[in-house]
């Protein structure tokens, strides 16, 4: 049975691993996934989902934030909101900012008693985390000033104890509100923990249900069987989600595990797959369909056929998910959806040969993949001895040297129906306002002379552990980041909404596609496709009977 671990802690806040450290810990403990939920904070999500990038170790966004409930210390755990939110992180802000005011008030307080903690000391000590109690019981231990942190909260900074001073917190509706606003799963933590008998439990749950709650913690590294088996029993009774963890601190807890708690804690994969299917609604019998555009979904005209166009609005119209998968730019995929009047429920765009995913629905970016700056600069300069063209991309344009005939055929209205603006630069790489998702070489000339061939290969040469390259068509070399494929996009994305790659389709007809079609539970080869991508036969399991201008896909997608 595979294992979750839903309720960690890194340094970021009281845990003594730093978040890659985590990745690397829960490998070791052959866990699926982890959730890092640091208090009042989702500073290591990032660190934490770099690190698991390329791992069969999935993270899950989380945090755990401290409420107030009858004078009693109520935490709520968050799972899966949108925690790159500019607003979501400006109010966590505000919750750490009343914390940090705690956190210096108790530290004068014990200064004035003589014991040797003084604020800023102790936040030079701890630096980028969120600092709770628990940090200042390690460094009083540190200074010598306690025999051990069970001292610290005993004499010194427990709930009852001369230093202790409570910091002003959100309600646990207030803070079930505020993950709900952001898309997230609001989870009550570790239920038994707060002591308020089996009818003032209950009456918790009832009262938070009807703010929002969607989950609560059955699994837990101090629960016994029986304590499961209640919350089970209250988690059926009102509608919840199973959740679970072992509140991992590391040093900071001796003998608690990640993923095993205290030796027999074991949450099921179960529960992690029924939240996703919770959270971007769908089920085990959801298909997902990814499909190239040019040469696909698209007529030569760059147009919708009305046939194609039907079979679409019927396989989404059952409940199942569409994600426009290009090589393109995101900026031009995007208004070529909207220009295309591509709208159904829960769809997704990927793009730059899956290198960057987007929720139409959410306005957002939650997948991205770049090449480093400092490499793009030697790839534009690699390209230039080579006498090719070579251009990148920033957010909402496309960036090279000077104008061309290339670009010019690249931005075509034939190619292009919304042209992206084109930025020029004699740095491109210098004129980014963040690391790319690709960049492209395009050459022009007979493809029979081969130009592209000794420019890739010097690439992947060089940064083969960076980048890799792919022929789109005859004229395009894409140059992408060495995880970036559609195929990985197509698994990623899955594994992120808790579908089954068996309930995958893909279709395409070029090269970059061919990741995809063998990645997918049904591959869908064009037949338009096969003169210039031979290899397609052996990544794709059906290949169609007619081509993009006559409806290819139709009869397929009929049949699923």
């Amino acid at each position: 049975m595979k294992t979750v671990d839903l309720h960690t802690h890194s340094t970021r806040s009281d845990g003594t691993f730093t978040p890659a450290q985590l990745v690397q810990i829960a490998q070791k403990k052959g866990l699926s996934a982890f959730a890092l939920t640091d208090h009042d904070t989702a500073i290591g999500i990032d660190e934490a989902m770099e690190a698991a990038a390329g791992t069969d170790v999935e993270v899950i966004p989380g945090i755990e934030l401290s409420t107030k409930y009858l004078e009693k210390d109520v935490h709520i755990v968050g799972l899966f909101y949108d925690y790159k939110d500019p607003e979501f992180r400006r109010q966590v802000k505000e919750f750490s900012n009343a914390r940090d005011l705690r956190n210096r008030k108790m530290c004068d307080m014990m200064c004035a008693a003589g014991l040797p903690i003084p604020y800023d000391e102790l936040m030079a000590d701890n630096p980028g985390a969120i600092v709770t109690r628990a940090n200042m019981a390690k460094f009083l231990l540190k200074k010598g000033a306690i025999s051990s942190l069970k001292e610290a909260f005993d004499k010194y900074i427990g709930d009852d104890c001369p230093f202790f001073v409570p910091r002003e917190k959100i309600t646990p509706k207030k803070a079930v509100e505020f993950l709900l606003r952001f898309h997230g799963i609001p989870v009550l933590a570790h239920p038994f923990q707060y002591q308020l008998g089996d009818e003032g439990l209950e009456t918790l749950i009832r009262e938070l249900k009807e703010a929002g709650l969607m989950g609560i913690e059955a699994y837990y590294c101090k629960h016994t069987p029986e304590m499961t088996a209640k919350i089970r029993t209250l988690a059926l009774r009102y509608g919840l989600l199973l959740s679970g963890g072992s509140d991992f601190h590391g040093t900071n807890k001796p003998g608690l595990e990640m993923g095993t708690g205290y030796g027999h804690l074991a949450v099921p994969e179960e529960c992690l797959t029924t939240m996703k299917h919770a959270r971007f609604h769908v089920t085990d019998n959801t298909k997902i369909f990814f499909c190239d555009f040019d040469g696909t979904l698209a007529t030569d005209e760059k147009t919708i056929s009305p046939a194609t166009r039907k079979v679409l609005d019927d396989f989404t119209a059952r409940g199942n998910l569409f994600v426009l998968s290009s090589g393109r730019a995101m900026p031009d995929a995007r208004l070529l959806a909207k220009k295309l009047q591509l709208h159904y429920p829960n769809q997704f765009i990927s793009a730059y040969n899956g290198a960057e995913l987007y929720s139409c629905e959410e306005h957002a970016t939650f997948f991205r993949e770049t090449l480093p700056i400092p490499v793009v600069r030697d790839v534009m300069n690699l390209a230039k001895r080579h006498g090719l063209h070579c251009q990148t991309y920033d957010t909402d344009a496309i960036i090279t040297w000077k104008p061309n005939r290339e670009t010019n055929f690249y931005v075509s209205p034939e190619r292009m129906p919304i042209p992206l603006p084109v930025r020029y630069a004699d740095d491109p790489a210098g004129a980014l306002s963040a690391p790319p998702c690709k960049c492209l070489s395009i050459h022009l000339e007979n493809e029979a002379d081969h130009a592209l061939e000794p420019f890739a290969k010097e690439l992947e040469e060089k940064y083969g552990d960076v980048l890799h390259t792919v022929m789109s068509n005859p004229w395009y070399l894409e140059i992408d980041p060495v995880r970036a494929t559609k195929g990985y996009s197509l698994r990623w994305l899955c594994r992120h909404l808790g579908i089954s790659t068996e309930n995958a389709i893909a279709a395409g007809d070029a090269p970059n596609d061919n990741s995809m079609l063998e990645a997918a539970g049904l591959g869908i080869g064009m037949c338009n496709g096969l003169a210039s991508n031979p290899d397609m036969k052996k990544a794709a399991d059906v290949i169609t009977k007619t081509d993009n201008n006559h409806d290819g896909l139709v009869p397929i997608l009929e049949s699923v």
